[in-house]
């Protein structure tokens, strides 16, 4: 039972995946030369994530596919949270966001497309709204 771990240019190594996850990881880092890195993770060749650090106490044959190909991720956390801190829009700019739509004059049945399954909860313009405004 074992597993095909893509890793740096053109690298590829074989594991057991008879084992627990963690000690799966371990070795990865180990043969894979990524000792330096805090986490790991696999992803298949879809890019479908494994979350295997969810998971270091199970088994990795609960997990993984055997005779399967996965391609190894460097997990840098904290840059991650960093990151989806800057994207959170500040208290600022979403007040001048909802200022904008507030004063968007669209008329209420002409032009209008309802995209939402759940009926009109939401309604989106067809033309721009330099169109609806010249009406």
């Amino acid at each position: 039972m074992f597993i095909t771990v893509l890793h740096g240019e053109h690298k590829a190594d074989i594991f057991n995946i008879h084992c627990k996850v963690q000690i799966l990881l371990d070795g990865i880092k180990h043969r894979c030369g990524c000792e330096d890195e805090e986490e790991i993770d696999l992803a298949d060749e879809s890019g479908q994530v494994k979350n295997l650090l969810q998971n270091k106490h199970r088994s990795a044959i609960e997990l993984l596919e055997e005779r399967e190909t996965y391609v190894l991720l460097g997990i840098t956390i904290t840059k991650l949270a960093a990151w989806q801190e800057q994207k959170k829009p500040s208290p600022r700019m979403k007040s001048k966001r909802a200022h904008r739509r507030s004063n968007l004059d669209i008329p209420a049945a002409v032009g209008l497309r309802n995209h939402s399954p759940h009926g009109s909860r939401t309604r989106t313009p067809i033309g721009s709204p330099k169109s609806s405004r010249k009406n």
